[in-house]
């Protein structure tokens, strides 16, 4: 009757062992949901940029135009345009799921470092005046948007798209229209490195 006890800890502990190999592979193929989020406003952004640079409805309350660049002279950034989380700890083989929440198309870019957008007026407003070149190059003296591609997603208003992490660094992604929305992925052993 006494080993029963002993008996009892050590199937447990057996048990433990032999579960760990298959929590280690969900932590693997764990499904991560980034927010892409924006603000605005219909009317003054239609208005400003152009037809339906902006749609979403507004109840919840909105962004003008003049208050969105405002905001960007002041602040190099406008908050409520951001992509959440802005950091993580994944494990390599880990998957982004990406849900555009906002009105307007954002890129989702990998990126060596961070770096502007390929929309001039924006880049100099947050204070990021060189492009990143995942991002645009410059021809002419004029920001060329690179095109789309795996690593270089458009996703538009209410738009999502998955991503498969194949990662064992840091890993950036940025917004090439507003470069200020920026995520850091750090693999799960290491820290996370200072963004530049």
């Amino acid at each position: 009757m006494k080993n029963r006890p002993l008996n009892t800890v050590l199937a447990g502990v057996v048990i433990l062992f032999s579960l760990a190999p298959a929590f280690a592979q969900h932590d693997k193929n764990t499904q991560l949901t980034i927010h892409i989020w924006d603000y605005c406003d219909p009317a003054s952004f239609n208005a400003a940029v152009g037809p339906d640079t902006c749609v979403r409805d507004t109840s919840n309350g909105a962004i003008t135009f003049p208050g969105f660049v405002a905001e960007v002279g002041a602040d190099k950034s406008v908050g409520a345009w951001r992509f959440s989380p802005a950091q993580l700890k994944v494990s390599n083989g880990a998957t982004l799921q990406l849900q555009n929440l906002g009105g307007e198309t954002h890129t989702f870019t990998e990126v060596k470092r961070f770096g502007g957008g390929f929309l001039d007026f924006l880049n100099v407003a947050s204070g990021n005046p060189i492009p990143a070149p995942e991002c645009a190059k410059v021809v002419n003296g004029t920001l060329v948007p690179q095109p789309a591609s795996d690593d270089n997603i458009f996703i538009p208003a209410g738009g999502s798209a998955t991503l498969p992490l194949e990662h064992e660094v840091v890993a950036r992604y940025q917004c090439c229209i507003h470069p200020w929305m920026r995520l850091t992925i750090t693999p799960k052993d290491q820290h996370h490195e200072q963004l530049h």
